[in-house]
């Protein structure tokens, strides 16, 4: 079926009319209904349906279910052209990633900045969500490369490309009214008893446990989706905050970092592709910049990952 049917399908949902549809896409109406028409003989089902006296149209549940597939064709097309004009002008077109909600900032930062700034004809979409998001997004094609802040726990369709390793911290304001515990270098949870915290949720469960093992309840404040939410609480100091942070990191002057020194578990952030998918020029090229520039620990065989995407 010639794309252009889907497409011009497409402009007759949107515009909710066929004559609309005519004007949008410059195609002759009688040459735009010979179009529908051929569509529902290839599916021998009834698309749309046009009300007497109205020139609006209505959609049949199988013309709902082909207007989902359509914009699905079509997008792939659209990708399809991206990823030739990346390969012929080298480094431009759109980079599409799933960042963990923890991990958005820091990543764009230190790694999407520098990158943008040598290949200045790319451009971005990021998706800040939940692992079970990312792993939809990335399983369905909608983005390339996730970056996550929790183990993959899918390694049957995930590959681990690099990881680099965190530790558990309290944060505390620069002007903390708990400064006795921020002169030194390193603290303990117990340090921590009775004073409020905000917590990231990846690190709450990890929290508990190690504080049930020391014997303690700790004073939750509050537990929150992102890292950026339970630094905020200790930035206006009504607490201190729980979250991961990378070895060397900075968080800005206006905050003190101390490692926990008690807990013993491994976090880290995974930068992760579909196992077994090729990956297009343009990601491929920023997996090359990212290996090349970062210190995170490599995992994956780049030979063979290059090899598989020029296939």
């Amino acid at each position: 079926m010639d794309l252009e049917n889907y497409r011009n399908f497409l402009a007759v949902i949107e515009t909710g009319s066929l004559t609309g549809a005519a004007e949008y896409v410059h195609v002759a109406q009688p040459a735009l209904s010979k179009q529908i028409r051929a569509l529902e003989t290839f599916y021998d089902a009834k698309l749309l349906i046009t009300e007497r006296g109205s020139r609006k149209v209505i959609l049949t549940e199988a013309g709902r279910l082909l207007y989902q597939k359509a914009k699905y064709i079509c997008s792939l097309e659209d990708l399809a052209k991206e990823e030739i004009v990346s390969t012929q002008r080298g480094a431009a077109g759109t980079l599409r990633i799933s960042v963990a909600n923890s991990r958005s900032a820091s990543f764009i930062k230190n790694n999407l900045q520098p990158f943008s700034e040598l290949y200045p004809e790319v451009n971005f979409e990021i998706f800040e969500t939940s692992f079970y998001e990312q792993s939809q997004q990335l399983l369905n094609g909608i983005t390339e490369i996730g970056v996550l802040s929790t183990p993959i726990g899918q390694e049957d369709n995930f590959e681990e490309l690099f990881r680099r390793d965190e530790y558990l911290a309290a944060v505390f304001s620069n002007n903390s009214q708990w400064q006795l515990h921020t002169k030194r270098k390193g603290i303990n949870l117990s340090d921590l008893r009775n004073i409020p915290l905000s917590v990231s949720s990846g690190c709450h469960a990890i929290l508990r446990k190690t504080c049930d093992s020391i014997g303690f309840r700790p004073k939750i404040l509050s537990i929150n989706t992102t890292r950026y939410t339970a630094l905020q609480w200790a930035l206006m100091d009504q607490s201190v905050a729980i979250v991961p942070v990378e070895p060397g990191e900075d968080l800005g002057e206006k905050y003190l970092i101390k490692k926990i020194l008690d807990v013993d578990t491994e976090l880290y952030k995974s930068v992760v592709k579909v196992k077994g998918r090729p990956l297009s020029p343009l990601a491929l090229k920023f997996i090359q910049f990212y290996n090349e520039n970062s210190d995170s620990r490599r995992l994956c065989d780049m030979r063979r990952l290059e090899s598989e995407s020029k296939v």
